[in-house]
């Protein structure tokens, strides 16, 4: 069995995933500051390093790790740890297509200093549970079906 696979997606789920969906982001948050976080404490560190766009830039590698992941895979690291899917609505795999749609208005959903207010809230107040991504690419988050592996 691969480290990573398509999973397949329980659908009818997606109501039932928010604190499964807050963690897989946290776990992805903290990955990405374990690897980001010394990188941009060396460029701090240097003088005379021009260092404007660092935060830009670690935003633009966040989105890029989501992009991959989820068009790759239908899931991060953190997403395959709380054991959910990203599919289109009619449960396909998402393509890299809906997943730029998706995650790059990870931008909007998570305005800075709005602590991801504007995703969290679409969420709450939409059917299926979508945020501005979600809804733009016709995406869901659901459950991933439980594998077994032998032994």
């Amino acid at each position: 069995m691969a480290l990573f696979e398509r999973p397949v997606p329980t659908l009818g789920t997606e109501r039932d995933v928010l604190g499964r969906r807050i963690g897989a982001f946290l776990i992805d948050l903290v990955l990405y500051l374990l690897i980001f976080g010394p990188i941009s404490g060396f460029l701090f560190a240097r003088p005379g390093r021009i260092l404007g766009s660092l935060g830009f830039l670690g935003l633009l590698v966040f989105v890029l790790y989501t992009f991959y992941f989820e068009a790759a895979y239908g899931q991060t690291i953190g997403k395959k740890a709380m054991g959910v899917v990203v599919v289109t609505v009619d449960g396909s795999p998402m393509s890299y297509r809906e997943s730029a749609l998706r995650n790059g208005l990870r931008i909007i959903d998570g305005l800075p200093g709005l602590l991801h207010l504007v995703g969290l809230l679409l969420v709450l107040v939409t059917d299926r549970r979508q945020r501005l991504g979600d809804l733009v690419a016709d995406t869901i988050v659901v459950r991933a079906k439980e594998t077994r592996t032998r032994l």
